[in-house]
């Protein structure tokens, strides 16, 4: 108990402490969790956060950027992969012989034919 400047009691900061204290305490109680009750994915997830708080300023850029780099090379791997499992295949040899029976293209100009389709659709 505490008196005022006036000479009364005053409850009102032993109150507030002790609201203060309740609070923390709830605090401490909600912020724990058990790890018992996590999953295994949470867990991994757990572990890589807190190694990552532990880092310093110059580790952490250090990460992020060489998981930028990584990404970007991935990305550029997956494009170059999908765009030629993409290209339809192309029978040259068909298609010459479809040019072949076209009236007006002989035997001399289907070898060129055949040169520039190789040329340009697999190369």
């Amino acid at each position: 108990m505490m008196r005022n400047h006036e000479g009364y009691a005053d409850y009102t900061a032993g109150i507030a402490i002790g609201r203060v204290t309740r609070e923390e305490r709830k605090e401490r109680k909600m912020a724990k969790k058990r790890s018992c009750r996590r999953t295994v994915d949470e867990d991994k997830i757990h572990e890589k956060a807190v190694k990552m708080r532990k880092m310093t300023d110059e580790q952490l850029v250090h990460y992020v950027e060489d998981r930028v780099a990584k990404a970007k090379n991935d990305g550029i791997n997956f494009g170059k992969a999908s765009v030629l499992s993409a290209r339809p295949k192309v029978d040259v040899d068909s298609i010459v012989d479809e040019i072949g029976q076209i009236k007006g293209i002989g035997a001399a100009k289907l070898p060129l034919i055949r040169e520039v389709l190789y040329e340009r659709l697999e190369g």
